[in-house]
C-alpha cells in the first residue's frame, strides 16, 4: 500500500501539472464588439476575425451603434474587447484595460453644395448637424467639438443620423452638415469625399480645436494623397483625428490579449495618409490603464519564446513557471523517495539488530541457568516479532538474515542446556 502510493503520488501531480498547463490555452472564441455592420469599425473587425482564425480563435462580431454602446457592452460583460473612439470617457475602475491605440480616425464634416457651413466651427450658428446616434461615438465627438468651441448654446441642432443616412440627410436637405469620425476606409466616408454633391469643409483652426479635444490629433493630409486624378484634396489640408483605441475587459485571456495585440501589429502598422509607418499600434494616452502584457509587445515587440513555444504558452511564460518551480522541489523528492522507501523498509529489520547484539551479550555473561532462560525467552520474543513484520519480497533477506543470527544464539543456549545436564562446565564460553 505505502509503495503504491510512493508511485501514485507523482503521477498524479505530474497529470494535474500537464492538466494546469493546456488549461492555460485560450477560449475557442472571443466576442468583439466592432459597430454598425458595413461601418469602419466592422471592416476593421474582419481583419482582426482573419488574423486571430490563423491561431484558431474565432472572433464574433457583435453589431453595435458606435463607440458608446461598445463601452456598455465591456462594462457589463456582453463583450470580450471594442474599438473605441479617442476622446471618450471611460469607466476609470479596474473593470477596463487598453491594448493600445491602433489607429487614428479622421473628424471631419461635409456639407451640401447650398448650405451656408462654413470652415470656422467657433462661427457655426443655428444649424442641423448630422452626428450619428445617441449611443455613437460619432455624437460623442460632435458634443465634444461643440462644447471646444464654446457653442453649447446656439441652437445647434444635433440629428440623430450616421454614416450613410448622414449623406442622405445631406441630399434631402435634412441636414446642413454631417460629421464623421471613422477609419479612412469606411464606405461611407470615402462615398462622401468622392460624392461631387457633398462639399468638404476645411475645418479652421484645427490646432487650437485639437488642444481642446481630449485624444485628438492635428494631422496634415498631403494634395493628392486620397486620388490623384483629380487630386483629392485638392491641396494640403489639416484634419482633426482621434486616436481609436483596442480596449478589453481586464479579465480577458492573456493568449487572447497576445493574439490581439500580434493582430493590431499586423494590421495598422503600415503608414497611411494619416500615420507613419510602424507609428500604431501605441500605448500613447490610454483612456484607460495599459495592459502589461499589451504594453510590453508593442514597445518590446515579441520575447524570443514566441519563436520556440506555443504563442499561448509564450504569452503566459511567468504563470507557466509558477506552475512548473514545484519541479524543482519535485524532480528531488522523486529521487528521495524510493531512497527513502529502501530505507524505512530496511529499518524495520535493523531496529532488532540492537536488541539481538543485546541479547548476545546477555547470553556470554550469562553465570546461571535462570539467566540463560531469561534470554531464550526474550530472543523468542525477538524472533516471534520478525516472523510477523510482512515485508514485502524484495526486502526479507534482511530478516532472514536476523533470523540465522537469531538460529546461533539458539544453538549456544541449547549447548549451555546441554553441558549443564552432563555436569560440563556451562558458562565458560561465549556463543560462536
Amino acid at each position: 500500500m505505502r509503495l503504491a502510493l510512493f508511485i501514485l503520488f507523482p503521477i498524479i501531480f505530474v497529470g494535474l501539472l500537464v492538466f494546469l498547463i493546456f488549461g492555460l490555452k485560450p477560449p475557442n472564441s472571443i466576442k468583439l464588439a466592432a459597430g454598425i455592420n458595413g461601418g469602419g469599425y466592422w471592416q476593421v473587425g474582419q481583419l482582426y476575425k482573419a488574423e486571430l482564425a490563423r491561431d484558431g480563435i474565432q472572433v464574433i462580431l457583435v453589431e453595435t451603434e458606435g463607440s458608446v454602446e461598445n463601452i456598455q457592452r465591456l462594462v457589463s460583460g456582453e463583450v470580450d474587447a471594442a474599438f473605441v473612439q479617442g476622446g471618450l470617457e471611460l469607466p476609470q475602475d479596474e473593470s477596463l484595460q487598453s491594448l493600445g491605440a491602433i489607429f487614428l480616425e479622421p473628424m471631419v464634416v461635409f456639407r451640401g453644395k447650398s448650405s451656408p457651413v462654413g470652415a470656422n466651427a467657433g462661427e457655426w450658428g443655428d444649424i442641423r448637424l448630422a452626428a450619428g446616434s445617441q449611443a455613437s461615438g460619432t455624437r460623442a465627438a460632435a458634443l465634444a467639438l461643440i462644447e471646444a468651441a464654446g457653442l453649447q448654446n446656439v441652437g445647434i441642432d444635433l440629428v440623430d443620423v450616421g454614416g450613410h443616412d448622414a449623406i442622405g440627410a445631406l441630399y434631402a436637405n435634412e441636414a446642413d452638415a454631417a460629421l464623421f469620425v471613422a477609419p479612412l476606409d469606411a464606405p461611407y466616408l470615402m462615398d462622401a469625399i468622392f460624392d461631387p454633391e457633398i462639399i468638404f469643409v476645411p475645418m479652421a483652426l484645427v490646432d487650437a480645436l485639437a488642444l481642446k479635444l481630449s485624444g485628438a490629433n492635428s494631422v496634415t493630409v498631403p494634395a493628392g494623397s486620397i486620388t490623384l486624378d483629380p487630386p483629392r484634396p485638392p491641396e494640403d489640408v489639416k484634419i482633426l483625428a482621434l486616436r481609436a483605441s483596442l480596449i478589453a475587459a481586464s479579465d480577458l485571456h492573456p493568449a487572447v490579449t497576445d493574439r490581439l495585440v500580434n493582430a493590431a501589429k499586423n494590421i495598422h502598422s503600415e503608414p497611411n495618409i494619416l500615420q507613419s509607418a510602424r507609428e500604431y499600434p501605441n500605448t500613447a494616452s490610454p483612456p484607460v490603464p495599459l495592459n502589461k502584457i499589451a504594453t510590453e509587445l508593442i514597445n518590446s515587440g515579441p520575447n524570443f519564446l514566441h519563436g520556440v513555444l506555443p504563442y499561448w504558452i509564450a504569452a503566459q511564460f511567468g504563470s507557466v513557471l509558477l506552475l512548473l518551480l514545484p519541479l524543482l522541489f519535485l524532480v528531488p523528492f522523486l529521487r528521495i523517495v524510493p531512497s527513502s522507501y529502501v530505507w524505512f523498509q530496511k529499518r524495520r529489520v535493523w531496529r532488532f539488530y540492537q536488541r539481538i547484539a543485546a541479547l548476545e551479550e546477555e547470553l556470554g555473561k550469562a553465570q546461571t541457568s535462570t539467566e540463560v532462560e531469561e534470554v531464550a525467552k526474550n530472543i523468542e520474543d525477538v524472533d516471534t516479532a520478525l516472523a510477523n513484520l510482512n515485508l514485502p519480497l524484495a526486502y526479507r533477506q534482511g530478516a532472514y538474515d536476523a533470523r540465522l543470527h537469531i538460529d546461533l544464539i539458539r544453538q549456544e543456549i541449547a549447548r549451555r542446556r546441554t553441558a549443564k545436564n552432563d555436569g560440563t562446565p556451562a558458562f565458560s564460553s561465549k556463543p560462536t
